[in-house]
């Protein structure tokens, strides 16, 4: 009897598989490229941000107070600038404030998102959109209507 074996023993295809997990480690980082990277990094220390003003908006007296809204422009996340009646501190050294202007990441949303005692933006669900960009890359944080702030499309 000639028996004729074809294919690959189960050694040969643990090996392909090992070699191609490893290959694809190294690869798929460089194929993404540093622009999604840089765009989820802002878009998650931006909803930092978010919870950290959305937190200590809740903690204050009066629900309309300016000093605890949510500040959005093209190169800055964060709390409210400080000012004679708004004394929040060092400008520089705020952990309420993603700066963006030394980067190529941009933000888009509302300009100013107020929250009421309970934490709830003021901005509907459907424009409570907050996008990072950077070329062909984009992330968003969005709001359900309760105040949930979470990554989004």
């Amino acid at each position: 009897m000639n028996f004729r074996v074809n294919g690959f023993t189960l050694i040969e295809l643990i090996t392909v598989l090992v070699i191609l997990g490893i290959i694809s480690v190294f690869a798929a980082p460089r194929l993404s490229g540093a622009e999604s990277f840089s765009v989820t990094s802002a878009r998650d220390t931006g909803l930092s941000v978010v919870r950290q003003v959305q937190l200590r908006a809740m903690q204050q007296e009066t629900p309309s107070n300016a000093c605890f809204a949510l500040n959005v422009t093209a190169t800055r996340l964060g709390g409210s600038v400080a000012s004679d009646s708004c004394p929040l501190g060092e400008e520089d050294n705020r952990s309420d404030v993603v700066d963006l202007s030394s980067s190529e990441v941009k933000v888009a949303g509302p300009a100013i998102i107020s929250f009421d005692l309970l934490g709830r933006p003021t901005c509907t669900a459907n424009t409570c959109k907050i996008t990072f960009s950077q070329g062909n890359a984009s992330a968003s944080i969005c709001a359900n209507s309760e105040g949930y702030f979470y990554a989004c499309r």
